[in-house]
C-alpha cells in the first residue's frame, strides 16, 4: 500500500508540473503569483535529502527549467558580480570547515539570491506581469490578518508568529507602497489594506515584525520624500493601534513591550550571540563554516556570518546588501520621486529583512523568499529604464512642461 501511495504521488506530481510549466509559458504572471502569494505558507511540504521545501519554494524549483527555456546565462543585470561572487565565496570559505549542514545551507542561499532573483528578473514579459503578483501578496496578507485577529493568537495554521510577522511585514510594506502611488480612486481602498494588515502586524506580537515594518517604511518614505503623507499615514494608523492594544491581553502586552534582560527570550538571544562569537573566534580567518545556522537559534544573521564565513564572508554578505540599496538609492534622482517604481519597493523589503535578521531568523522562509524575488523585480525594471529611455523621458516631460506654460495665459 505504501509502494502505491508513492506511486501516486509521483504521478501527480508529474502531472501538476506539466501543467505548471504548460500554463507558465501562456501567461508569465502564473508562476511570479504562486511563488509570491504562497511565500507566507512556510509549512514544509516535501523533504529530499535533507531539503525542506515550502509551497513557493516547490513552485520557484518548478519555474527554474523556464529560465533556460527563455535562453537564460547566468546574468543578474547590475546585481551579477555581487550575488554570483557572494554565493561562491561563501562555498570557497566553507570547503575547509565542511559541515553536516552546510549542503543544505548552500542551497537555501542560491534559491533565494540566484534562483528567485532570477525567475523575477527573466520571466516576466511586460511590467503588468507584476500587478496579479502583488494582489497576490495583499490577499494573503489580509487573510493572515483576518486570522490573527479571529484567533486572537499569534499561532495558527501551523505557522510561527515570528514568521507571520515577517511576511505580514512586508505585505504591509507593499500595500504603503501601493497607497503612496496609487491613483486618488484607489487610495481609499489601499488604505483600507494597510489598516487590515497592520493590524495584523501589531496582534502577532513580533517586535522583529514592527522593527522590520518600520524601517520598510521609512526606506520608501525617505526615496520618495513623501514625508507629509508620512504624518497622514501616522495620523489615522495610531488610534487604530491604540484601539487593538487595547484588546490583547496584559500579559501578552507585557511579553511584547519586555526589554527585561532575565526574560527567556531577550536572555536567549543574549546566549545565542556569545555562542556564536565563541565559534568565530575557534577560526577568526575563514569561520567555522556554513551551516552553523541549523545547529543553534540564530537570531542575529551579523554575527551567524561573522560565525561562518569569517570577516570575509561578512564582507561579502553586506557588499550584496549595500549594492543593492546603494543601486536603488543612485536611480532614485534619474527615475524622480513621482515614478510608480519597482526599485524602492526592493530597497524597501530588503532593508526590512536585514533589520530583521539582526534580532530573529534572516534564513527562514517567508519574507526572505518576498525580499529577493522584488530584487528581480527591480532588476526587471532596470533593463527598461535604461540611460536613453530615461533621457528620452526627460525630454518629453520638459517639453509638455513647456507646452503647458505657453498655453497658460
Amino acid at each position: 500500500m505504501g509502494q502505491d501511495y508513492l506511486w501516486l504521488v509521483v504521478f501527480f506530481g508529474v502531472l501538476y508540473a506539466l501543467v505548471f510549466w504548460a500554463v507558465s509559458i501562456r501567461v508569465p504572471c502564473f508562476p511570479l503569483v504562486l511563488i509570491f502569494g504562497l511565500a507566507p505558507f512556510q509549512n514544509d511540504i516535501s523533504a529530499v535529502g535533507g531539503l525542506h521545501f515550502s509551497l513557493a519554494e516547490v513552485h520557484l524549483l518548478l519555474a527554474v527549467p523556464l529560465l533556460f527555456l527563455r535562453g537564460w546565462r547566468g546574468e543578474l543585470s547590475w546585481m551579477s558580480w555581487e550575488l554570483w561572487g557572494g554565493l561562491l565565496l561563501t562555498v570557497l570559505l566553507t570547503l575547509p570547515s565542511w559541515r553536516d549542514n552546510s549542503a543544505v545551507s548552500l542551497v537555501q542561499m542560491g534559491l533565494y539570491w540566484i534562483g528567485a532573483v532570477a525567475v523575477f528578473s527573466k520571466l516576466p514579459r511586460r511590467r503588468s506581469d507584476f500587478e496579479p503578483v502583488f494582489f497576490a501578496l495583499l490577499g494573503v496578507g489580509c487573510l493572515l490578518s483576518l486570522a490573527a485577529l479571529v484567533n486572537g493568537s499569534s499561532y495558527f495554521w501551523g505557522l510561527h508568529k515570528n514568521g507571520v510577522g515577517a511576511s505580514l511585514s512586508c505585505a504591509f510594506i507593499l500595500g504603503v507602497e501601493r497607497w503612496l502611488t496609487a491613483a486618488k480612486r484607489l487610495r481609499l481602498i489601499y488604505f483600507g489594506v494597510v489598516a487590515l494588515i497592520a493590524s495584523g502586524v501589531l496582534v502577532v506580537l513580533s517586535r522583529g515584525a514592527w522593527l522590520a515594518a518600520a524601517v520598510g517604511v521609512g526606506f520608501l518614505l525617505a526615496w520618495r520624500g513623501q514625508y507629509r503623507r508620512l504624518f497622514q499615514l501616522g495620523l489615522f494608523l495610531v488610534p487604530l493601534f491604540l484601539l487593538i492594544w487595547t484588546f490583547v491581553p496584559k500579559e501578552s502586552r507585557e511579553y511584547a513591550t519586555s526589554f527585561d534582560p532575565e526574560r527567556y527570550n531577550i536572555r536567549a538571544r543574549v546566549l545565542n550571540t556569545e555562542w556564536a562569537l565563541e565559534q568565530w573566534r575557534s577560526s577568526p580567518w575563514i569561520g567555522v563554516g556554513t551551516g552553523l545556522r541549523k545547529e543553534y537559534d540564530a537570531t542575529n544573521v551579523f554575527w551567524l556570518t561573522l560565525a561562518e564565513t569569517g570577516p570575509l564572508g561578512l564582507l561579502a554578505f553586506l557588499g550584496v546588501h549595500g549594492r543593492l540599496l546603494g543601486g536603488v538609492w543612485t536611480r532614485r534622482k534619474a527615475l524622480q520621486t513621482s515614478v510608480n517604481s519597482l526599485l524602492p519597493l526592493a530597497g524597501a523589503l530588503v532593508a526590512a529583512k536585514f533589520a530583521h535578521g539582526l534580532v530573529d531568523h534572516y534564513w527562514s522562509r517567508g519574507a526572505i523568499m518576498i525580499a529577493w524575488a522584488s530584487v528581480g523585480m527591480a532588476l526587471f525594471e532596470s533593463e527598461i529604464w535604461t540611460p536613453a529611455s530615461l533621457s528620452l523621458r526627460r525630454r518629453t516631460e520638459r517639453r509638455e512642461l513647456r507646452g503647458t506654460l505657453l498655453d497658460t495665459p
